[in-house]
């Protein structure tokens, strides 16, 4: 089955007050061309799952897009601070779920597995974690009685993932760090792939790691080369420091933020 498709039609298909999760990691392989596309829209009250945001979480959340954010890192990297992000964490424009590397990967590997938790030894207890979530859960394991915490699943309606390299039946190569991307289209209901190529199954499967998500799990497929720029993607394209430098100089007033999301989202228009 042929999944390939275009931008819009694609994003066209993710609703307002949907639970998006965003493929790659802070400031590599992630899905700008598509979160450039939900901005241009606009989407609405979105829920954004993430690792590591960066600066596709960011500018969705300049464009008015985001109304909830799970992650446990939302930033630059060497450029600094998401101007967007820690200007709405400061003045409360946004929810803020705190989550940590092991809540949101056991979070969504119980998605996964279809059961309704998995549980975490109980040294998280010793920090203010569960404060600040009361859905993790203490309790004792009915084997050896000791304290664990139960992460309940997350599911998701959307994951959209920037891959390296796809088939158009929706086979994906990744290269470079994973993060939580091989999970996310196993929960998603609706799994959009953006590629930096398509090519044939049988090269697909010579590359490095071969297909590391298989297609059953991807809805559609969009052809979208230099579709993590100014992120990078292994081995296609290198950080373009420039690029999230001049992002971040566009956030420091409104009538300079506003001119780069119009010429930045014009495309998707």
């Amino acid at each position: 089955m042929d999944k390939r498709t275009d931008m819009q039609t694609a994003i066209a298909l993710v609703q307002d007050g949907d639970r998006v999760a965003l493929g790659g990691m802070t400031l590599y392989r992630r899905p700008v061309a598509a979160a450039l596309a939900l901005a241009a829209r606009p989407k609405r009250d979105l829920e954004v799952v993430t690792f590591t945001g960066g600066i596709e979480t960011d500018l969705l959340i300049g464009a008015g897009c985001v109304s909830t954010l799970r992650s446990c890192y939302t930033g630059l990297e060497i450029v600094g601070f998401a101007p967007h992000y820690t200007q709405a964490a400061h003045n409360g424009s946004i929810t803020l779920v705190e989550e940590t590397e092991y809540t949101l990967s056991y979070a969504l590997q119980a998605a996964s597995m279809r059961v309704p938790f998995l549980p975490m030894l109980g040294s998280l207890a010793r920090t203010d974690m569960l404060q600040v979530r009361p859905d993790l859960k203490r309790f004792k394991c009915p084997i050896t009685a000791e304290d664990l915490i139960a992460v309940p699943s997350l599911a998701l309606d959307v994951a959209i993932i920037h891959v390296t390299a796809a088939d158009s039946a929706g086979n994906c190569n990744m290269q470079g760090q994973l993060a939580l991307d091989p999970y996310l289209p196993t929960v998603a209901k609706l799994t959009i792939v953006t590629a930096e190529q398509i090519v044939d199954t049988e090269e697909l499967m010579a590359m490095r790691g071969g297909i590391q998500i298989p297609g059953m799990f991807v809805s559609h497929v969009v052809p979208a080369k230099d579709g993590s720029l100014p992120t990078s993607c292994f081995p296609t394209n290198k950080l373009d420091l420039s690029g999230i430098l001049d992002y971040a100089d566009s956030c420091k007033s409104p009538e300079a933020w506003q001119q780069w999301l119009t010429v930045a989202t014009e495309a998707y228009q």
